[in-house]
């Protein structure tokens, strides 16, 4: 279990510096990739996202103001919880970056695997995951 908190923490400090090329923390780059996925309202990520509404809203704004996202009011409705969010172009290019580049990381990492290995490797870590969900 060492090692997987091990390489779950590199893994983590490695997209972190990927989502940064782009001008986006890791928690804006989920974000904006969810946005662009329709989940366009406060109310709806959230709850996706189970973040509390002030973390959420400083999120967007920074979003906001680095220009990734557009917020527009909700037909009739008042109130921050009706904003419609939706990704800019330039927020489109950032994610499609992000895509491009963690397809290469992937490549790398495993590019002296050989098949076989990779696919037994998604299957203990598949198990893996079932172990757990059956402790809970």
């Amino acid at each position: 279990m060492e090692s997987l908190l091990e390489l779950e923490r590199q893994y983590h400090e490695h997209l972190v510096k990927l989502t940064r090329k782009t001008g986006l923390t890791f928690a804006e780059w989920q974000l904006l990739v969810n946005i662009e996925h329709q989940i366009d309202t406060q109310e709806k990520l959230s709850a996706l996202m189970n973040l509390n509404v002030s973390t959420l809203s400083r999120q967007l704004g920074r979003l906001l103001a680095k220009e990734f996202v557009t917020k527009v009011p909700a037909d009739g409705k008042q109130g921050r919880r009706y904003f419609i969010y939706a990704a800019t172009a330039q927020g489109e290019k950032a994610i499609e970056q992000l895509e491009e580049e963690f397809h290469k990381f992937d490549e790398n990492l495993f590019r002296h695997w050989a098949q076989e290995e990779q696919n037994l490797l998604q299957i203990l870590l598949n198990r893996l995951n079932k172990s757990m969900e059956r402790l809970e």
